[in-house]
């Protein structure tokens, strides 16, 4: 078998063809660079809900003080903006990781076929980009049906104002 990529294959007949194989070890290091990314990005939305959590902590201790002119009514409404958004922060950062796992995992079995060159290692790899790629459909289709209701509601907000308006 001869490989298109110069040289003789390393593999024997009825394995992965080298060329495949070639193709899948060209992407393993930009598919670890998007998994180390995703850790990053989960790590800072982490990072920054806890900001968020500190700092309805301290509104509600210096609310005697630094907050003394603001009514507690926009206080309590301040408060329960950090936390809900800082909780918004927290789930949005667990989403981000099962996408970084199976990236990570989908590098990891390149690795392994690029060691081996076996039918299996590749199937295990194509099995953890299958699972990727069903992971961002599904949450594409969440981001889709939250937009169009967001737009419904916008659609009847303005009607509703435009007809007490009148």
């Amino acid at each position: 078998m001869t490989n298109p990529y110069g040289g003789e294959s390393s593999f024997p007949p009825g394995l992965v063809s080298a060329a495949a194989v070639q193709q899948l070890a060209s992407t393993k290091p930009w598919v670890r660079f998007v998994s180390v990314m995703t850790f990053i990005g989960a790590a800072f939305m982490l990072l920054v809900a806890v900001g968020m959590f500190f700092t309805s902590i301290s509104m509600n201790s210096a609310g005697g003080s630094v907050m003394a002119k603001a009514s507690s009514n926009n206080l309590l409404a301040g408060n329960l903006g950090l936390v809900g958004l800082g909780s918004f922060y927290v789930v949005s950062a667990f989403i981000y990781i099962y996408p970084g796992v199976k990236l990570w995992k989908y590098a990891n079995c390149i690795g392994s076929l690029l060691q081996s060159g076996s039918e299996a290692d590749l199937v295990a790899a194509l099995k953890q980009q299958r699972s990727f790629w069903k992971f961002a459909g599904i949450m594409m289709i969440i981001m889709l049906v939250i937009f169009v209701i967001f737009i419904g509601f916008g659609v009847v907000a303005g009607i509703a104002v435009a007809s007490h308006a009148r």
